[in-house]
């Protein structure tokens, strides 16, 4: 029976990540990409890729959006404006081969690439950094997530 265990590293993670938010928010047509900004803020978790193995089955992963910290009226143009920013940063990072900059959590496994993506929306900066946790035996959750852009001001 499969262990639905499957290891890969962080990198291959974050461009697997990438490339899946790429193909539903940028290649997709706009009527679409709308549609699934439409969900996730609707609090659905969609499906975005499969892992698999032949010795240990396969991975689900859900993309889920957290704006519970997002300062001011969030809207489809905004949340794109902050992915861009977002995707633009990991692919940087990718392609110059930068070490990821990961929190992890000791007691569930979840890690978060401090990779933000930065909106401004008049005199307001919002921050768009991606997680990865585990929601149950094989299946993880890719959530994009608004943290509170008062932990990223410069002191």
């Amino acid at each position: 029976m499969a262990s639905n265990e499957i290891n890969i590293s962080p990198e291959q993670m974050l461009t697997a990540i990438h490339a899946q938010l790429s193909d539903h928010f940028f290649d997709a047509t706009k009527t679409t990409a709308k549609q699934t900004y439409t969900q996730l803020i609707n609090g659905e978790r969609l499906p975005l890729l499969e892992i698999s193995s032949p010795e240990h089955g396969q991975v689900i992963a859900r993309l889920a959006l957290d704006v519970s910290e997002f300062i001011g009226k969030l809207n489809y143009t905004t949340f794109r404006d902050a992915l861009t920013s977002h995707l633009n940063r990991i692919g940087e990072t990718l392609k110059n081969k930068e070490k990821l900059n990961i929190f992890t959590s000791e007691e569930t496994g979840a890690m978060l690439f401090n990779i933000p993506g930065l909106v401004q929306t008049d005199e307001q900066v919002n921050v768009l950094v991606t997680g990865v946790e585990q929601s149950k035996p094989g299946e993880i959750v890719i959530k994009l997530m608004f943290l509170d852009p008062d932990n990223f001001t410069k002191r």
